[in-house]
């Protein structure tokens, strides 16, 4: 599947949004992001995990944006002295967390001709135990400036580059780097599909203008390039919260459409399968009706079987919705098989993405 739209690196996890996966998400999915790249490794060691506790900071936020339709890439800064290691940590992460890609960030330590073996190795090991995720290399703009990095035994086990182009030091040429850039690259072998990097970072008393990131996005649409994403999450909404509300406000691709809780519950009714319905609560769910309360998936798998049994041959209709955090109210309406038209009001929280509590009110209308 080809990558496409606006993402953004996350660095260090609990410096974005003070680490809570729900505003991650949730802003992520605001900006219209399709992808998000957190670091999952540093050299040999695993990264965004505490040392002290062990508690796992990346682990809930990919989970959570995943939940939101975004793609979440995994990366790692990797330094070549001890390539295998390297590799095995990587694999072990990106195995653990379910990730949906993974990219290499090699730089300054690799720029060294008898490294290559080590990449080779690296990629190698990398390649034959992700199966399918794709990777990509993030690494140096203009590989003419640094000849000695290994390109090829990178990019040979990759399915993108992902260049930094980074205009620092320098104003109004944005898309005249992007474009020396991708040229560069499709004279080495083998080229792979272009995913640039911009910066909206500081560095040094240097700030890009919101025209050069524009220009940036509106040259890698104009170059057919399916994807652009970021650096980085930590400092833009720390530091430089107008470049967020850029690249948020700038629509890169069509939107990618987000199915709410309540429109993923009445299209479970509609489908009159007790089954699929009772995928979307959690083991030890409650549901609170007028009558009595029950709890349990085997108590609310019967309910489900005899609501759809009641509307065998109507169809469920979503008249509106709200929603609060984790919590989604909404109204319905069905005909039952008496031909009586009835409305409903429920109100659905969400722990894990699974129903915790619902409470459940019809009538007549």
């Amino acid at each position: 599947m080809t990558l496409t739209g606006k993402g953004y690196y996350i660095h260090v996890v609990k410096n974005c949004e003070n680490g809570d996966p729900n505003k991650i998400a949730s802003l992520a999915r605001e900006a219209n992001l399709s992808h998000v790249l957190v670091k999952i490794a540093d050299g040999a060691f695993p990264y965004n995990v505490d040392l002290d506790s062990g508690y796992d900071y990346a682990k809930p936020a990919i989970k959570k944006l995943q939940a939101q339709n975004i793609q979440v890439w995994g990366w790692q800064y990797v330094y070549g002295d001890y390539p295998g290691q390297e590799a095995e940590i990587a694999v072990k992460r990106a195995l653990e967390l379910g990730i949906d890609g993974f990219v290499v960030n090699a730089e300054i330590q690799y720029e060294n001709k008898a490294k290559a073996t080590a990449a080779k190795k690296y990629m190698t090991i990398l390649r034959n135990n992700l199966g399918k995720i794709p990777i990509a290399l993030s690494s140096y703009r203009y590989p003419s400036y640094h000849i000695n990095l290994p390109w090829e035994s990178f990019l040979e086990q990759c399915d993108y580059n992902m260049p930094q182009v980074y205009w620092v030091k320098s104003h109004d040429n944005a898309g005249e780097q992007l474009r020396r850039c991708v040229n560069e690259f499709e004279k080495i072998k083998p080229f792979r599909p272009i995913i640039p990097t911009g910066p909206t970072y500081k560095e040094s008393g240097w700030v890009p203008t919101k025209a050069e990131v524009v220009d940036f996005m509106l040259t890698a649409k104009q170059m057919g390039l399916s994807a652009v994403n970021f650096w980085y999450w930590d400092g833009a909404r720390r530091y430089m919260q107008e470049f967020w509300d850029l690249v948020k406000n700038y629509q890169y691709t069509d939107p990618i459409p987000v199915v709410s809780q309540p429109n993923k519950f009445i299209a479970a009714l509609n489908a009159h399968n007790t089954e699929e319905v009772l995928k979307l609560y959690a083991n030890n769910a409650v549901v609170i009706r007028p009558e009595k309360a029950i709890q349990g998936k085997e108590a609310i798998q019967k309910w489900i079987a005899s609501q759809l049994e009641t509307y065998k041959a109507g169809t469920f209709k979503l008249l509106s919705e709200s929603q609060d955090e984790n919590v989604h109210s909404f109204h319905w309406e069905a005909q039952s098989n008496s031909g009586d038209l009835v409305r409903g009001h429920d109100t659905q929280g969400l722990v894990e993405d699974k129903i915790s509590y619902q409470y459940a009110f019809t009538k007549l209308v």
